[in-house]
């Protein structure tokens, strides 16, 4: 027995099957994706449970990617201990310097290869983490800087990422993103990549009490700029501005205690956590101008991630406040800026005067003055800042005159 369909049905069919995917594509409606590490452990002495955590993972030989300094102070020492008592192999990479170069991430990836490591595990701050980041992906399949960074990279992460912070502020160990210096250090990869995001994050505040107050001031407001600029740029979801908003509570606060007395170990647990939040944040919403010229400046001057940060952050936030008032009127009650009988535009206001107060307090500077940032750059320093990535969720539309303005205010002072 045979059935026959008539053209009539046949078309009848198909335009019913155009409509229903049509309409089930126009359905749903303020979708968000939110993207963390696997697993996070927190808390004093957590790193000496690094041992059994890649045990369960079943993992046979790590490679670790660490500072110099992290490495000469001997902070790796108890990881290294509870790593031998769980018969893992370890292979130790610690040439990386502040910002590390593509250089030096092909020379982690070489390494990675020779030891044959199942596990990359960045050991450090933000130069170390980024770092291993690199290398865990490239080396898992044999791609270069240059391709990861191009839209379109499609090729997966193979081998095991962890990360363990000494700082509090970049968040690289829940971040999808790596930020790797070109060879001529000139100016900077910034690779975004959902194999970027680590597995494994052991958060352990003891591995911060030998931190310099100057490196804990610039690395603190680096997490509060991420928190800030996370909250207003233009992918935050109800999700991610929760954790900025955590995050932007505690920073100044603790901030404080922690480059006044960086023996205080709850202030320094606090802060680490604080980093996290904020990480978590702009992992899934985005950054804005702060970081899109600051990567810029860092590069091209040298200065300190942190300290641009700090730099700028209070002017892109006047100038951003056009479009976000309102948005930093709730920052300004988290930062605690704010009394009975202001308005939204004195609110806004208030907050971005206590930035400027807490900076001051910390003892960042407020221009680049020290830095001899040269007016002939501005252009070139303006046209790079706009291809950078974190340009595209800032919430203010940004032109190149606004961007050589903004350096006029920030290059003296």
């Amino acid at each position: 027995m045979t059935t026959s369909l008539d053209a009539s049905s046949i078309d009848a069919s198909v335009i019913t099957s155009i409509i229903t995917h049509t309409v089930d594509e126009l359905t749903p409606k303020n979708l968000f994706n939110f993207n963390s590490p696997r697993q996070t452990i927190v808390g004093e002495g957590s790193i000496l449970k690094l041992g059994t955590l890649l045990q369960t993972l079943n993992v046979k030989h790590v490679l670790i990617v660490a500072d110099e300094v992290v490495y000469q102070k001997g902070l790796l020492a108890s990881a290294l201990r509870c790593l031998a008592r769980a018969n893992i192999a370890v292979t130790v990479f610690s040439g990386i310097e502040r910002e590390p170069s593509s250089d030096v991430v092909e020379q982690g990836v070489a390494m990675l290869a020779q030891s044959k490591a199942d596990f990359v595990l960045g050991f450090g701050g933000g130069s170390a983490m980024d770092a291993a980041k690199a290398i865990a992906l490239l080396g898992s399949c044999n791609a270069s800087l240059d391709e990861l960074t191009e839209p379109g990279f499609d090729q997966r992460r193979t081998i095991g990422l962890g990360a363990v912070p000494t700082t509090a502020g970049t968040g690289s160990e829940v971040t999808d993103i790596s930020v790797i210096m070109h060879a001529d250090r000139s100016k900077k990869f910034i690779a975004k990549n959902l194999d970027l995001m680590p597995d494994l994050a052991v958060i352990d505040p003891t591995l911060m009490l030998g931190l310099p107050a100057s490196v804990t001031a610039a690395t603190g407001i680096d997490a509060l700029t991420h928190a800030i600029e996370a909250y207003v740029a233009h992918g935050a979801n109800h999700l991610s501005q929760a954790l900025a908003i955590s995050a932007i509570k505690v920073i100044p606060h603790a901030l404080s205690i922690a480059v006044g007395d960086g023996t205080e170990l709850s202030a320094r647990l606090e802060m680490a956590v604080a980093s996290y939040s904020a990480g978590l944040s702009f992992s899934n919403s985005g950054l804005g101008l702060v970081h899109a010229l600051s990567h810029q400046v860092g590069a091209q001057y040298g200065v300190a991630h942190g300290v641009a940060n700090g730099i700028l952050l209070p002017h892109v936030m006047t100038f951003n406040a056009l479009v976000c008032r309102r948005e930093y009127a709730d920052i300004a009650r988290a930062l605690g800026a704010t009394n009975e009988g202001m308005n939204e535009r004195q609110q806004c206001e208030a907050g971005i005067e206590s930035v400027r107060q807490l900076l001051s307090d910390i003892g960042l500077p407020n221009s680049f003055a020290e830095f001899g940032l040269a007016v002939e750059d501005f252009g070139e320093l303006a046209d790079a800042t706009l291809q950078d990535i974190c340009i595209t969720t800032n919430p203010r539309r940004v032109t190149k005159t606004d961007i050589i303005q903004l350096l006029q205010q920030v290059a003296n002072g």
